[in-house]
């Protein structure tokens, strides 16, 4: 898989009672694998990514499209470089984004080559919990609102 090493990343998170619309921030909840995140990465044999864009080659209003987004949504963004630059003690591996091409029908939709996949956040049976914890906290402390290459 291909490794981004720069740029801006961004996620979507939907809006709810417990996330406003004037959130700053990603909440550590945005940044949790999803049952389904696992599941596709054990069916692949690769690590678990968490679904981002890159900010390159989707715009927001594509993000949207491609994920289905029924709710109103947020984008949020990642600097790469800072990203990959999070260290923790007892952290297995450094967090890495990487392209993760989507499959037909999402493959065929405008701005899906800029899906990726932010990978380092499983973990392991045995592992700290504590640790994964505190990198979600941490990237969330990174992010930033986000429209379409400007931060706000």
């Amino acid at each position: 898989m291909e490794e981004l090493t720069t740029g801006v990343v961004f996620r979507l998170a939907t809006i709810r009672h417990n996330f406003p619309p004037d959130s700053e921030k990603l909440h550590v909840l945005h940044l949790e694998l999803s049952e389904n995140d696992k599941r596709q990465a054990a069916e692949r044999g690769t690590p678990a990514l968490l679904s981002v864009f890159d900010a390159a080659d989707t715009t927001v209003i594509q993000a949207e499209a491609i994920r289905g987004v029924p709710d109103e949504s947020l984008a949020f963004g990642l600097r790469v470089p800072e990203v990959r630059s999070l260290k923790l003690p007892g952290l297995r591996q450094p967090l890495r984004v990487v392209r993760d091409p989507l499959e037909p029908p999402l493959s065929e939709m405008p701005g899906a080559e800029g899906h990726c996949g932010l990978e380092g956040l499983e973990r392991l049976p045995g592992e700290d919990r504590k640790i994964y914890r505190e990198l979600r906290v941490r990237l969330a402390d990174l992010s930033f609102r986000y429209r379409d290459a400007l931060p706000i």
